[in-house]
């Protein structure tokens, strides 16, 4: 019979035992630390000390330099100071106003204030009667709606001369060779002479102006012109001054191109009527 094998008595028995490591060796070069990161300066800041010395100084200077000027003022007897004197009133002598001496020195007022239709220049010798296109009687008043309806513009003419002061106005027309003429005098209120200024100060731009101290000015058309009723053709020449709050207005209506000078001339006389 054979012989049974043998079994180890515990598992420790059958697994081979390791044998262990020789233990390493400690190296002979020293092992480098890290760096250490640097620490930022931590120090307080400091202010410059002669930028402080300097601001010192320009705040104590003026302090020092005022407390002293009045330290000095006030050790100064005080200056007198001359004594005020009234000032002389004018006086006048004392007389009695005599009305009729006043009236006689006064400025005599000019002869516009009264009726203006003698005012008018007469008609030429030879003219003939116009009837001013049906629109106002020669030689009569001439109302603000007449006016207005000369320039066919009513409504706006009409609301200026309203609203610009119109006081009053006269005309006188007549033809002659084969030239039809108007002369007019439009006065506005005294407190609204600027109306009057203005029609003679634009006339004095666009024409040629007066001469001898005379406001305002003259044209005369060079090509014709279309009445606003027909399509018959014109030409047109006027002249406008004044005479303080009083216009002079001078239109001619021509069948052929006139000159200037006539209007200009019967303006002249208008206005050395007025004096």
């Amino acid at each position: 019979m054979s012989t049974p094998p043998e079994v180890p008595d515990s598992p420790a028995e059958l697994a081979p035992v390791p044998e262990p490591e020789p233990a390493a060796e400690p190296s002979a070069e020293p092992v480098a630390e890290p760096a250490a990161e640097p620490v930022a300066d931590q120090r307080p800041w400091r202010r410059s000390r002669t930028a402080l010395l300097l601001v010192g100084a320009l705040l104590l200077g003026p302090l020092l330099g005022g407390g002293v000027g009045y330290a000095i003022q006030a050790q100064r007897p005080p200056t007198p100071l001359p004594p005020i004197q009234p000032a002389t009133l004018p006086s006048y002598p004392a007389v009695h106003l005599d009305p009729q001496a006043s009236a006689a020195i006064a400025p005599k007022p000019l002869a516009i204030d009264g009726d203006l239709r003698p005012l008018l220049v007469p008609r030429p010798a030879g003219a003939q009667d116009w009837d001013d296109f049906g629109v106002a009687d020669t030689g009569d008043w001439e109302t603000a709606g007449q006016l207005a309806q000369e320039t066919g513009r009513q409504a706006r003419d009409f609301q200026q001369l309203l609203t610009g002061g119109f006081r009053r106005a006269a005309l006188i027309t007549w033809q002659q060779n084969g030239v039809k003429y108007r002369v007019q005098l439009i006065q506005y209120f005294s407190d609204a002479a600027a109306s009057a200024v203005s029609q003679a100060a634009t006339a004095r731009t666009t024409g040629t102006p007066f001469s001898n101290g005379m406001a305002g000015g003259y044209q005369a058309a060079t090509t014709p012109d279309t009445y606003f009723e027909t399509n018959e053709q014109f030409y047109y020449a006027s002249a406008v001054t004044r005479r303080g709050d009083l216009v002079v207005r001078v239109e001619a209506f021509g069948t052929a191109q006139m000159t200037a000078d006539t209007v200009r001339d019967l303006a002249k006389q208008q206005w050395e009527r007025l004096a």
